[in-house]
This record gives structure tokens, C-alpha cells and sequence, in this order.
């Protein structure tokens, strides 16, 4: 293997790469689409510093396949090792992946 290809396969933020990341599939409570999201471990927490907890907000929308552009927002909570510890959700729900890939 080349430098340039360790240094491109170092620096890919593919699925399996082992960069810090996690991804969430939620399912519209309007039309039923399955989305997914993903969270960056590494950029896109925020400390609180009373709490000593991290969060994250991300808004979800869907495709418009089925016309609907319902926005849901999801709202993620980490312990200081970044492990999640809670989550909230409007407009959606939280589904597993063997569900979300079963509808496409």
C-alpha cells in the first residue's frame, strides 16, 4: 500500500473506518419515511459545562419522495465518555436498523 493510499484511507469518513461516529434512523411521524443521521463523535458534541455532559441537536428532513418535508428534531445527551445517555425526539420516532433497512 502507498502513502498517499494510508494517508487517504486514514482520513476517509466511510462506514467502517473506525472514525468516531454513530448513526441514528428515525422514522416521520407524517409519512412513515425511514432517514438516518449521522453523529460525529469527535465535531459535533458541545460541552456543558455545568452538567459536564455533551449534546447535540439535529434536524432531520425528509427526502420529498413522498412530498412531505416535515423537519424532526433530535436531541442526544453524552456522559463525559461519550456514551449515550439520553435522547428526545419530535416529529418522529427512533427505529433500529434491521427496521429502516426493511423499508428500502
Amino acid at each position: 500500500m502507498s502513502l498517499f493510499d494510508r494517508i487517504r484511507k486514514a482520513l476517509s469518513s466511510g462506514p467502517g473506518t473506525g472514525r468516531l461516529g454513530r448513526v441514528f434512523y428515525v422514522r416521520c411521524n407524517r409519512c412513515g419515511e425511514v432517514l438516518s443521521t449521522r453523529v460525529d463523535l469527535a465535531n459535533d458534541l458541545t460541552l456543558d459545562y455545568e452538567s459536564g455532559h455533551y449534546f447535540t441537536r439535529k434536524v432531520v428532513v425528509g427526502s420529498g419522495a413522498n412530498r412531505c418535508f416535515q423537519r424532526i428534531e433530535i436531541r442526544l445527551t453524552f456522559d463525559n465518555q461519550k456514551q449515550l445517555i439520553d435522547k428526545e425526539i419530535s416529529g418522529g420516532t427512533f427505529v433500529e436498523r434491521p427496521e429502516a433497512n426493511a423499508e428500502g
